[in-house]
């Protein structure tokens, strides 16, 4: 893409299953969220973001030049939520990416906004359970679904992609098989092992 535009690692997850939080997972010698916020840092976006609950000890020092977005006290709007104060916050293309997919890579997140020649248009991926909703861009024409979805307390993203793709506002591409592992979540401590 031509077109500026931000990146925003999600971060703030309770880790229910995990049983810890997967943010201060070690991963190759640090913290997964710090792995996964050099990942964002190293591909061009002209803001950085880091979205997260208030009480996790997630810090950035000023040098790092990220732009933390803390959760509302209370809030339980998932990643709907953080999601959508990132994009109003930032109010160009967001690139989010969920702290539990450590497989994702820096190259692929590159190659695939380096492909997308539609800056106001959304893209996502479609695997075999459906859209891949977060490691995707989102864009601020997406914010009023976004939006309508919140005060209904619909937190589904797929739902919000589903209408953003019918309504021209995004676009899907299928997963190849080769692909497919950079998607894999990290939900146990037994799936960072393998």
């Amino acid at each position: 893409m031509t077109t500026p535009f931000a990146a925003a690692l999600l971060a703030g997850g309770r880790s229910t299953r995990m049983k810890q939080d997967k943010a201060l997972l070690h991963w190759h010698g640090q913290d997964l969220w710090q792995a996964q916020l050099h990942k964002l840092q190293s591909i061009g976006a002209a803001r950085v973001l880091l979205s997260c609950r208030r009480e996790q000890p997630l810090f950035v020092s000023p040098s790092d030049e990220v732009e933390v977005i803390h959760d509302p006290d209370g809030a339980d709007d998932g990643p709907l939520g953080a999601i959508t104060r990132c994009l109003e916050q930032v109010q160009m293309p967001l690139l989010v990416l969920a702290v539990d997919m450590p497989w994702m890579t820096a190259a692929f997140l590159r190659e695939q906004l380096h492909q997308h020649e539609s800056p106001e248009k959304g893209w996502f991926f479609r695997g075999p359970h459906g859209d891949e909703t977060l490691a995707g861009l989102y864009v601020p024409a997406m914010l009023p679904l976004m939006r309508e979805s919140l005060s209904k307390k619909d937190f589904k993203l797929q739902h919000i992609i589903e209408t953003a793709v019918h309504s021209g506002l995004a676009i899907t591409h299928a997963l190849g098989d080769e692909q497919m592992p950079f998607f894999h979540n990290a939900n146990t401590p037994a799936d960072l092992r393998h």
